[in-house]
């Protein structure tokens, strides 16, 4: 209401003055002190409501008050005298409205500078008043203090009228340039500061030319400067919301004022040196105060210029001194890294070792042979679908013939030294390009592309001459089972089950003899079979889950990984491997994921109405499924089906995937991931294990190898590197935020070591063997009743 009495009040004075522009009248004398009385107490309302600024507008509203009051006075002396003296008291009440104007300033919210920054910014200010006041000296100044009649009083009160505007106008500029943000408020309050000065010195000038009498249109000046401080209290941020326009120009203004601050300077320089350029020539009072004004100007410059060139070289010495700082730190932090990424490679590299050599001889393991023997078959589909004839392969599976009788006489040590001493011959008798592990005990692999009966007879001819254990020599022999591609098995893992049944039945054969796989050893359980037995298998059920424990410290059951079994009528109970190979080639292998997905949640949902609330399953997701875009959405689905949350839920992945397809698989993985579904990594430490997919792909828990875990309480030079292996790898899974399972635990031994070494969780025979749905709920029923079994 305040604010609007001030705007109806000040529209009334334009419009009365546009209507007699020459002519004096009361009522353009009270709409004049009606505006500052009203802008006095739109400045006090103000103050009542932003506490932030509420001591700016309370002194705004005292400089306001002060200076209508003055007026009144000045209006009742003139109607009584006709005239009012220059100087009186009166001035003396006109000027402290500049003072209390400038307290208001000092009151105003501002952020801290640099000394350097202050004193640079205070010249600035320097130079623009005093460019406004050369211009006013000029203008009016200099006319009134030449006259005679003027007194020594008289000019310092004329000379104070600027003097004190300008002042004040610099304590503003000083407060707008330390501000972080254009503030509308106080703009206008230095827009209608200018317009005051020009009316007071306007003021002066017309009292020397013909005299001053209230009532003119010069007063429409102080009624627009007290206008524009009304709305500068109105806009004040907390009195009054902020508007979309206001919003719009409050964050348009700094790119038109940050440049115009900038250039300030400067600008009041160029003015000066006009002016001076204007009166050149000229000897009066008016062209030698420009001449003195322009000089003391451009000290001020020549001064914020040399302030700011030692700013700029203490900054630079500053700038240079941290980047050197910096520089050092980087340094030495790249040192650090560089050495820790060293450490962590080389840790890989024995990790990867490790992991895929047999501690007791040196030669590869049983995932480095498989990995091996993968690669070898790839090697010959490649020239066959290229319509070329491939090289022979073969695989030569070994087992010593009455080793166990030689530990049990001769004590483990001499039977580690016997396997010590078969290995040395095998690796010495190794022809190019053939590949020899110990697939652990007393078995061994020799991969090669030799004729598979004469390589087997050389290998058997090895165990002719007696080995010599610590000067006893003792004479063993060996049993050997060859397996060839394509007629054994047409993959790494058909061929290497094969050599398995062709051992053994050189075993039944007498021992010390050699055997190739042929069909009718298997029997009527073929190890590959046929893919027309698999057509159909999915819609007549032939398929079921078996459930493995994964237990925790404790020896409590967590989790529940659920493995495909298939009830082949023919062939009757088969393991993944035995008939995913074929599966993959009819394209199933993405349909029996979803089944399981789908089973294993539905099984879950029953265990979890039975009171095993807790309890999680763990589905295998082959990589085919991760190419799939619609993963997320098929689990999403399983998991509302069966009203399941995602963290019941838990996917193994096997590593590694194939070259490109992490790229592919994450984006996957993540949007299933963001479900509540954790992801497991399997089998790392074993051959195709890296420290790629754990720092790439969105896992949550390592699982690792179990050739690592059995390693744990083997022999003694063994156990201590497995042990440092698995800490490492516990120790890498704790950097990274991992949980870690030991898989494969088939001992006592290996539980009590595993858990020692920080494995939070195990799975293996140890624990529990794989059981179907019956058994499992038998099983969980058990440990409701005993829910801390024995260690």
């Amino acid at each position: 209401m305040s604010l609007l009495a001030t705007l109806l009040l000040a529209l009334a004075h334009l419009g009365w003055a546009a209507l007699h522009p020459g002519g004096q009248g009361r009522l353009l004398q009270t709409c004049s002190l009606g505006v500052l009385y009203a802008s006095a107490l739109t400045c006090w309302f103000a103050a009542r409501v932003t506490p932030e600024t509420a001591l700016t507008w309370r002194w705004m509203a005292w400089a306001l008050g002060i200076y209508a009051v003055s007026n009144t006075v000045y209006v009742l002396l003139e109607q009584r005298n006709g005239a009012v003296p220059f100087p009186s008291v009166l001035d003396a009440f006109y000027l402290g409205f500049y003072g209390l104007f400038s307290a208001a300033c000092l009151a105003l919210p501002r952020r801290p500078l640099r000394q350097a920054e202050a004193w640079r910014l205070t010249l600035d200010v320097g130079i623009v008043a005093g460019a406004l006041g050369v211009l006013l000296w000029y203008g009016a100044l200099a006319s009134r203090l030449g006259t005679a009649q003027t007194t020594l009083i008289g000019s310092l009160v004329s000379l104070a009228y600027p003097g004190a505007g300008l002042s004040a106008l610099g304590l503003l500029l000083l407060v707008i340039r330390r501000r972080e943000r254009f503030q509308l408020e106080e703009s206008l309050l230095a827009l209608g500061l200018i317009i005051f000065v020009i009316a007071d010195t306007l003021y002066l000038f017309l009292g020397d030319h013909g005299g001053f009498a209230s009532g003119l249109p010069v007063d429409l000046l102080w009624t627009a400067g007290a206008t524009l401080f009304a709305l500068a209290a109105w806009h004040s941020p907390r009195a009054v919301p902020l508007g979309r326009p206001l919003t719009a120009v409050i964050r348009a203004a700094p790119r038109f004022t940050r440049p115009l601050y900038t250039l300030a300077p400067y600008l009041g320089l160029i003015v000066c040196f006009a002016m001076a350029l204007l009166t050149h020539g000229e000897d009066t009072l008016a062209a030698r105060g420009v001449l003195w004004g322009t000089a003391g100007v451009t000290l001020l410059v020549a001064a914020r210029q040399l302030a700011a060139l030692t700013d700029n070289a203490a900054l630079t010495a500053q700038l240079a001194a941290l980047n050197a700082t910096l520089e050092s730190r980087v340094t030495a932090r790249t040192a650090e890294v560089e050495r820790g990424r060293a450490q962590l490679e080389a840790h890989a590299l024995e990790l990867a070792w490790q992991a895929h050599h047999d501690s007791l001889t040196g030669l590869p393991n049983r995932a480095g042979f498989l990995t091996a023997l993968g690669e070898a078959v790839e090697r010959q589909q490649a020239p066959a679908e290229a319509g070329l004839p491939a090289d022979l392969l073969a695989v030569l599976f070994l087992d010593l013939d009455g080793f166990k009788g030689i530990n049990d006489t001769l004590g483990h040590t001499v039977g580690d030294q016997l396997l010590i001493k078969v290995a040395a011959r095998l690796r010495g008798a190794q022809q190019p390009g053939e590949f020899t592990a110990r697939l652990g005990g007393d078995e061994f692999m020799v991969l090669t592309s030799q004729p598979p009966q004469a390589r087997a007879r050389q290998v058997l001819e090895l165990f002719t001459a007696p080995f010599d254990l610590s000067g006893r020599p003792v004479r063993i022999s060996a049993s050997v089972g060859v397996s060839v591609y394509p007629d054994s098995g047409q993959d790494a893992e058909s061929l290497y089950m094969h050599a398995d049944v062709a051992m053994y039945e050189a075993k039944r054969a007498g021992k010390d003899a050699a055997r190739v796989f042929q069909p009718q050893m298997a029997g009527q359980r073929s190890q590959t079979p046929p893919e027309e037995r698999l057509r159909g298998a999915l819609e007549r059920g032939e398929f079921s889950l078996f459930y493995q424990p994964i237990c925790n410290a404790a020896r409590q059951t967590v989790t529940l990984e659920a493995l495909l079994r298939w009830h082949s009528p023919e062939l009757g109970l088969l393991a993944p491997g035995q008939f995913l190979p074929a599966a993959q080639r009819l394209g199933l292998e993405d349909r029996l994921g979803d089944w399981v997905l789908n089973e294993a949640c539905a099984q879950l949902a029953r265990w979890h109405a039975a009171g095993h609330a807790d309890l999680r399953v763990a589905v295998n997701i082959s990589r085919s499924q991760l190419e799939r875009p619609d993963l997320p959405g098929q689990v999403g689905t399983a998991l509302a089906r069966h009203r399941l949350s995602g963290s019941c839920v838990e996917f193994e992945l096997a590593a590694p995937l194939p070259v490109g397809a992490e790229g592919q698989a994450i984006p996957v993985m993540r949007a299933v991931q963001e479900q509540g579904v954790r992801w497991s990594l399997c089998g790392f430490g074993a051959a195709q294990s890296a420290l790629t997919p754990l720092l790439r792909l969105p896992v949550q828990t390592l699982k690792l190898d179990r050739g690592l875990i059995g390693a744990l309480d083997g022999p003694p030079d063994g156990q201590a590197q497995a042990r440092r292996a698995v800490q490492a790898s516990v120790a890498l899974a704790g950097a990274l935020g991992l949980s870690v399972v030991a898989e494969g635990v088939e001992t006592h031994a290996q539980w009590a070591a595993a858990t020692a070494l920080g494995c939070d969780l195990g799975q293996g025979f140890w624990l529990g063997h794989p059981q179907n749905t019956a058994k499992t709920t038998a099983r969980l029923g058990h440990a409701l009743e005993q829910p801390h079994p024995p260690g």
